[in-house]
């Protein structure tokens, strides 16, 4: 019973290694799980109360609100399950730009559980995002869609002619100094759209895929 449970609810225990703005932002977006089940509840003694009332003698509008409410319970539940599988466990998973990216569909549809899911999510949105602005490193930004472009199979590669460089300036000490010391960040390149990046995020911000 507890691991059926555990495959449609989601752990409220945050993992320890998740940064303190993805872990809150982990927490609304379960408590938007819980909040789309319990509306589920509720859709589903709406929709029973408003079928037994037309039954006995009540009104078409009686009839409509029950089979409305058999339709929002579905889509409540379906949400919360797909919930969990695109945005929880995508966090679990390291994969915060899907997750971000994932949420902005179910705060359309967190409508049907009377908008307390949608407020829970967006504020499950503004976390992820203030996680990804904290992980790019100063001055970095991702590519621009359509600036970069993949190589057709089978296309002979043709390294672009090398720019001629200019003759070195001489450096003072100092400056030569503080070169010496800069920090480079580790690169990795995207396997799908083959855009570098660097390689603590666990995802490409060009396309969203996961880090290989």
């Amino acid at each position: 019973m507890n691991s059926t449970m555990h495959g449609i609810v989601a752990s409220g225990n945050s993992p320890p290694w998740l940064p303190r703005d993805v872990a809150e932002g982990r927490h609304f977006a379960w408590w938007a799980e819980l909040m789309f089940l319990l509306m589920a509840l509720v859709w589903f003694i709406i929709s029973i109360v408003s079928m037994t009332v037309y039954i006995v003698g009540g009104s078409v509008g009686n009839l409509a609100l029950g089979l409305l409410g058999l339709f929002a319970m579905v889509i409540c539940f379906l949400s919360s399950l797909f919930l969990k599988k695109t945005v929880i466990d995508a966090i679990d998973q390291g994969r915060f730009h899907d997750a971000k990216n994932d949420t902005i569909i179910w705060l359309v549809v967190g409508f049907f559980g009377f908008g307390i899911p949608t407020i829970l999510l967006i504020l499950t949105y503004v976390k992820l995002g203030d996680a990804l602005v904290a992980q790019a490193p100063a001055g970095y930004a991702p590519y621009a869609p359509g600036t970069v472009t993949a190589q057709a199979p089978g296309q002979t590669y043709v390294p672009p002619p090398a720019p001629v460089q200019p003759a070195p300036v001489q450096q003072a000490p100092a400056q030569a100094q503080q070169q010496y010391h800069a920090h480079t960040t580790p690169m990795v390149r995207c396997k799908n759209c083959n855009v570098q990046f660097p390689m603590f995020m666990h995802t490409c911000p060009n396309c969203g895929s996961p880090k290989e």
